[in-house]
């Protein structure tokens, strides 16, 4: 049977709940607007004067967009509960972080974190690498991120805001841009046409009858489950069935199935022949619902790239404060009540059990994955062991790089960046994603993700929607609109973050070192003004410009995205082996510029390659690598993430190390410059500290590198990683255990008790303070 009808509108009092958020978000913008416009150092990084708990939430809101919810209940039918690992294999990397990297950020204070490539290399390499990087992660990086974020709110919008008003500008601009774009990908050419030619009027048809109000029943009908409308592809029992679907729509009391003429006269226009009523309503249905969907975003990322332009930074994470909380209560009572209306936990996986069989249920439930779970199509445990093995340390900003430096880069002092990374580490991993997925497991129980009669199986993209159609069924009014403003809210707070983020990228390493030299030269020689340099709220002016230019990009790089796990796995597989390069960056003088630049050309090289060649080389291949193993690894696979890291990690990071070792080392200037204001210390750094204790026989250096760091390091990530699975085992029991060695409840309670006892002994040995380093200014 396909999905639900209509989905429950949201009423005045909704409305009433999101405006007033929505508002509250645009006053903090205006309110913090004087401070963040006095420099680029009050717009860029809040001058610098944060304290942890209010980085670390921001980096938590941050990370916790719209897109995170629904792709984690995505994954619970469609790879399992253990393809979380794809985020919780960081959770090593991520404390290492707090303790070997986050001080050295706070030292090195850079205004970007790609302002480091200039305080680290020098040379013209240099200036190619900071000006590249900044360009990549401004636009195709920080874009694709934007994009995901963007994918997963038109979801939210098609389900919770079907039926926007009709805004004939804005209506016919969208239109425009559907049209015209990738976004009508799946629209059909002639019936593009008929739009263009102005001959097929899709919105007005749409609200008229309502066609807009069932986006789960139109997702069923594009995965195949009401057969096709091309008659030498169907049969009998396909015509039934396809009758039958047709007559849930409230028009087809009026319309016949094969009358589409009687919606309106189009067949001058050369519309397929072919063609029933229903694939004609759903031609409809694909381009006003885009329509609707565009139309909301663009207003919600006006309301967010005000406040961001507005506020900086400040604004940023000040907002992003609130609407965390915001969002997280949102998500705690929508868990509770999901959980209640099926009856429970004990319920919820009774049905689960029911639904997909013992066995796959097992599967898809298992915290690890199981043996059999590649007949299922889920999460396998090659898959696992790439992630454990090779993943968490090659992946890109393994040394907390992007967002996660600028916030440290915001904090009062060292130890306020350490720990507000520590702080986002423990709620990221431990805390905030089992409210989650407990409203997945409720979503495949209410919306199950099983088999069409003609064998054909829903979409992934539908199986992300089930979090936002179980919140439509069981919140009542009032807190249905509080938990749309929470998403609303999580989508604000990451769109926010990567559009300041992408400006402070062009304005700080690209334009103001670059560019506005030139034109201060020019206007010197236009006015014969010889000190003329711009002002800071000139610099402040195009960082809002930036912002708007950043926010456009993000939105039409969303027009070519399927679902957000694809884009998560494409940007991972992109950024697989950069990632050792910026860990040794730190802890290692000889790797310079051409390190960084060699490596990112290889990756982008392989990348294209594997993508190009895959249907030539590989993608048909029965082979399987270490067959028979926990390792076994289908040849066909070894282009698809995570097996694509097989070859993208050793190939970059070996090409990076051999152009480390043929081209000049950084200049010694910047090399013992850099040394004696970040103090990383270690074997790697011994050759420039003997120089500088050769200019400054008493210099000491504060590194990070100490037994005392290493074990935090290890009780922090040892209590995180038994703390989310501690959780796991008490929301799940023995549900899906036949003979469990001992009680998943008790386990689950010996774990959690290991896990807190780690963390306190963390919050025991923490610094007291920061060391007092006094980096020299340079």
């Amino acid at each position: 049977m396909p999905p639900e009808m209509p989905s429950q509108p949201l009423s005045f009092l909704d409305w009433l709940i999101i405006l007033l958020f929505v508002g509250g978000s645009l006053l903090i913008g205006f309110f913090l607007s004087r401070r963040a416009r006095s420099s680029t150092e009050d717009y860029f990084k809040g001058g610098g004067n944060m304290g942890w708990f209010m980085l670390g939430t921001s980096m938590v809101a941050t990370a916790f967009a719209a897109d995170t919810p629904l792709a984690l209940t995505g994954w619970v039918v469609t790879k399992g509960l253990s393809q979380n690992w794809f985020w919780w294999s960081m959770v090593p990397i991520t404390m290492l972080g707090v303790f070997f990297f986050a001080p050295l950020w706070k030292r090195a204070n850079p205004q970007t974190d790609m302002e480091l490539v200039y305080q680290r290399y020098s040379g013209g390499s240099a200036n190619a690498l900071r000006v590249g990087k900044a360009l990549w992660l401004a636009f195709p990086f920080g874009c694709v991120n934007m994009g995901w974020v963007n994918k997963a709110m038109t979801v939210i919008i098609n389900y919770t805001v079907p039926e926007f008003p009709r805004l004939p500008i804005i209506d016919s601009l969208m239109l425009w841009l559907v049209v015209a774009t990738p976004l009508s990908s799946q629209v059909h050419p002639q019936l593009k046409e008929a739009v263009h030619d102005g001959n097929l009027q899709p919105m007005a048809i749409a609200y008229e009858h309502g066609i807009l109000r069932q986006p789960a029943f139109w997702s069923a009908y594009q995965s195949g489950a009401f057969g096709s409308y091309d008659a030498s592809q169907t049969t009998e029992e396909s015509v039934q069935r396809r009758q039958a679907g047709w007559e849930q729509l409230p028009m087809s009391a009026a319309l016949p199935l094969d009358q589409p003429e009687q919606l309106l006269d189009l067949r001058a226009s050369g519309l397929p022949e072919s063609w029933d009523a229903f694939e004609l309503t759903h031609q409809i249905y694909l381009v006003s619902s885009t329509v609707n969907q565009y139309k909301v975003l663009f207003l919600l990322f006006l309301i967010v790239v005000a406040y961001t332009a507005i506020g900086g930074l400040w604004g940023v994470m000040v907002t992003d404060f609130i609407q965390f909380w915001v969002a997280m209560m949102g998500c705690l009572v929508l868990a509770w009540l999901a959980v209640e209306r099926v009856g429970g936990l004990e319920s919820l996986f009774s049905q689960m059990n029911a639904l997909y069989g013992s066995d796959r249920a097992g599967a898809m439930m298992a915290l690890f994955p199981q043996a059999d779970a590649a007949q299922y199509g889920l999460f396998t445990r090659p898959e696992f062991w790439l992630l454990i093995l090779v993943f968490w340390w090659s992946y890109a900003f393994t040394e907390g790089g992007s967002f996660f430096a600028q916030r440290m880069l915001s904090a009062r002092d060292e130890r306020q960046a350490a720990l507000g990374y520590l702080w986002y580490g423990v709620a990221h991993y431990a805390l905030r994603m089992w409210p989650w997925l407990l409203v997945g497991f409720v979503a495949a129980v209410m919306f199950p993700h099983t088999a069409y009669p003609d064998g054909g199986m829903p979409s992934g993209a539908l199986a992300e929607a089930g979090y936002v159609r179980v919140m439509l069924e069981v919140l009542p009014t009032g807190l249905l609109g509080l938990m749309v403003a929470a998403l609303f809210a999580a989508y604000m707070s990451t769109i926010s973050t990567w559009v300041n983020l992408g400006a402070s990228y062009l304005i700080n390493d690209v334009y103001r070192p670059f560019l506005a030299p030139m034109r201060e030269r020019r206007i010197r020689r236009q006015t014969g003004q010889q000190d003329f340099v711009f002002e800071e709220t000139h610099y402040v002016g195009w960082g809002i410009v930036a912002t708007l230019l950043i926010a456009m990009a993000g939105i039409l790089v969303a027009l070519f995205m399927n679902t957000v796990s694809d884009a998560w796995f494409f940007l991972a597989g992109f950024n697989g082996g950069i990632g050792v390069i910026y860990l040794l960056r730190w802890y290692w003088w000889r790797i310079n510029a051409w390190s960084e630049l060699v490596c990112l050309l290889s990756l982008l090289g392989l990348s294209l390659l594997m993508y190009a060649f895959k249907d030539a080389t590989v993608a048909q291949s029965t082979v399987v690598l270490w067959e028979g193993t926990a390792l076994a690894i289908p040849v066909a696979s070894l282009f698809d993430f995570p097996f694509s890291l097989l070859v993208t990690v050793p190939l970059s990071v070996l090409l990076a190390l051999i152009a480390t070792w043929l081209t000049p080392p950084t200049d010694l200037s910047v090399l013992k410059t850099f040394h004696r204001r970040v103090q990383a210390g270690g074997l790697g750094w011994q050759k420039i500290h003997r120089l500088v204790l050769e200019e400054t026989p008493d210099f000491v250096v504060h590194s990070p590198l100490n037994r005392k760091s290493l074990l935090l390091w290890v009780l922090s990530s040892a209590g995180v990683c038994l703390w989310l699975i501690g959780l796991g085992k008490l929301i799940i029991g023995d549900a899906f255990v036949a003979n469990p060695i001992l009680p998943s409840f008790w386990l689950g309670v010996l774990l959690l008790m290991i896990g807190s006892a780690c963390l306190i002994a963390v919050a025991y040995w923490f610094p007291k303070k920061a060391p007092q380093t006094k980096p020299p200014v340079s």
